[in-house]
């Protein structure tokens, strides 16, 4: 069997990559390593996944881990916890490896290669469509302000209310992208006296544990509060009441980042790549009964 590190002696390059997603029991990260790992494999590298559990600390260990494991290139999307990503681009450029951030993003990524979808549009859209369902009052499932993607959909969603000239109510903005905090999110609102009748959720889950909350406290759906997330997870459309949600085509951003990636290794001379890619995949509206 060749020994990869000899290989690595030898040609400088041990055709491995390494990604690192924030949970590998999500249908989204899963979908992204699958399309990864295909362009991967069909262009000669091997791929070593891990994840951080949402924990930077975990995060920083598994980053570390694929430098000394020698790995080729190295792609990421940050955990929730992350506050910035210095310390990470730091490290792999002390070690001439290239990192690739995708999906969840680094609030300063300008000089950095990035695969993201066009989170401000997300939000923008997500506004519009619940606008035309009829609903003046919108509140926002936000996900964390350290992370451009995240950022980028609350941008979206206050440009929208400002564009359509519907009220902001800061008590309407709750944290929070997880299935426990779609609960105290749910509970906050059915608390208030002047609540929204419609939601945008940064993410599905807080949206699809707020619905079941409403449900059970007798609310229509999207009759009393309409609500719309982000991510299209496959139990969506199995909802009693299904998730309008943003698909966001994984397998593209899987495929392109591994592209970049591999671009980034084998081509490292072409004077070509010195400016950073930023590349926007297109995401599309599934509708379903939360919406209309």
């Amino acid at each position: 069997m060749p020994d990869p590190i000899a290989h690595h002696l030898r040609t400088g390059r041990g055709n491995v990559l390494g990604i690192i997603v924030p949970r590998i029991d999500r249908n989204f990260f899963a979908s992204i390593i699958s399309a990864f790992q295909k362009v991967a494999q069909q262009a000669g590298f091997q791929i070593i996944i891990a994840a951080s559990n949402e924990q930077s600390d975990e995060e920083f260990s598994a980053l570390k881990s694929l430098i000394q494991k020698k790995v080729d290139g190295i792609a990421i999307s940050l955990s929730v916890n992350t506050q910035n990503a210095n310390d990470y681009i730091e490290l792999s450029q002390a070690h001439n490896i290239p990192l690739v951030f995708f999906d969840r993003l680094p609030i300063d990524c300008q000089d950095y290669d990035t695969i993201s979808n066009d989170n401000f549009q997300i939000g923008y859209d997500a506004v519009v469509q619940l606008h035309r369902r009829g609903c003046d009052k919108i509140g926002h499932f936000a996900g964390p302000q350290t992370q451009r993607s995240y950022i980028d959909r609350y941008r979206g969603y206050r440009k929208a209310l400002d564009d359509l000239h519907l009220a902001f109510r800061q008590e309407w903005i709750i944290p929070g992208i997880t299935i426990e905090t779609g609960y105290d999110a749910a509970q906050k609102i059915l608390s208030m006296e002047d609540r929204p009748n419609g939601i945008f959720s940064a993410g599905d889950f807080p949206a699809i544990t707020a619905m079941d909350t409403f449900l059970k406290k007798g609310l229509n759906i999207p009759k009393d509060i309409a609500i719309i997330g982000v991510a299209n997870e496959p139990l969506d459309a199995y909802l009693s009441t299904p998730l309008a949600s943003f698909e966001l085509n994984q397998q593209r951003m899987g495929e392109q980042t591994a592209h970049i990636l591999i671009s980034r290794i084998k081509d490292d001379d072409d004077s070509s790549l010195e400016t950073p890619t930023h590349m926007i995949i297109r995401h599309d509206l599934i509708l379903r009964e939360s919406l209309i």
